[in-house]
């Protein structure tokens, strides 16, 4: 079946048909207002998304019978909460910069020898996460570099990362012997630097309080737990914590200097809020957004 199809069958609530020879398998209604955000399938069995995040996430991954969550951002999936509904997970993670050769085989064996339906999330759902599970399904033979391209084009994959689009384009089916290869390991967990997991940590922080400054820089009724200023000063911490890190050394003066900026409007940001100086605050943390995705997009960094 065309990629396209099976993306709008989706939406729609249809039996399905998979390309490459996929079995029958019947998917649920994707809503609006649903938990798994940026839902995506390539085949009736392999599904790419967003982090899924709490109970309600788990709840949709179950409806869709999701046996395998594959984590390829910084943050490992949450095992705790997947082994309550039976669900198995697995940590590759990877950068915007591309996918390396070895996670490239462990992508196919995973997607070749653990239980299905699957799953793949990176953070957003959008840029790693498309590129992953399809540089994994190629490996496993079971799409075409194409029909890669034309699916990450669907989850509005940037183009902008070059890496990740050079990566399924020069994917390559594996033999068998390949994708059973006994050696591959796959972990829950994996040992990741400090740097990415503050990339990931940050990348949460940043959604979290995008959703209180929708309610006025206040707890959102759906999520009362959350303190608006207590959020824009975990960022600042890590923002100070990351300006030592090798990555941050690493990455000259030019990238250490948008880091503080960042780190500044993160401060900034926790003094008006704390201050209720909203009007203020919702001009910080647009320039906040846009410090950080101006660096993103010059470094293309971890996370």
């Amino acid at each position: 079946m065309h990629i396209t199809t099976i993306i709008m069958s989706i939406a729609l609530g249809t039996t399905l048909m998979g390309c490459a020879g996929s079995q029958h398998h019947e998917t649920t209604s994707h809503h609006e207002h649903t938990a798994l955000h940026n839902l995506h399938a390539l085949t009736p069995d392999l599904y790419s998304a967003a982090e899924p995040v709490g109970e309600p996430a788990y709840d949709e991954l179950a409806a869709l019978g999701i046996k395998t969550v594959i984590s390829v951002d910084g943050i490992a999936p949450n095992k705790e909460l997947a082994d309550q509904y039976g669900i198995r997970v697995v940590h590759i993670p990877t950068t915007y910069d591309g996918i390396t050769d070895e996670q490239s085989r462990q992508l196919a064996h995973a997607i070749a020898t653990m239980p299905r339906p699957i799953f793949v999330n990176c953070h957003h759902g959008k840029h790693r996460g498309p590129a992953a599970i399809c540089v994994g399904a190629i490996g496993a033979g079971e799409i075409t570099n194409e029909q890669a391209l034309e699916f990450m084009t669907i989850a509005k994959t940037s183009p902008k990362y070059k890496g990740l689009w050079k990566a399924a384009e020069d994917a390559r089916p594996l033999s068998q012997s390949e994708l059973h290869d006994v050696s591959i390991v796959l972990v829950e967990r994996a040992v990741v630097a400090d740097f990415v997991e503050g990339m990931g940590e940050l990348s949460r922080l940043g959604d979290l309080l995008n959703d209180t400054a929708d309610n006025g820089f206040r707890a959102p009724e759906d999520h009362p737990d959350l303190a608006p200023v207590s959020l824009a000063g975990q960022m600042h911490n890590i923002f100070r914590d990351m300006e030592d890190d090798p990555e941050t050394i690493e990455g000259g003066d030019e990238f250490l200097t948008l880091l503080r900026n960042s780190r500044d409007l993160a401060s900034l940001l926790e003094q008006q809020i704390e201050r209720e100086q909203i009007n203020d605050a919702y001009g910080t943390i647009q320039k906040l957004f846009e410090s950080c995705s101006e660096c993103h997009e010059r470094f293309s960094r971890d996370g």
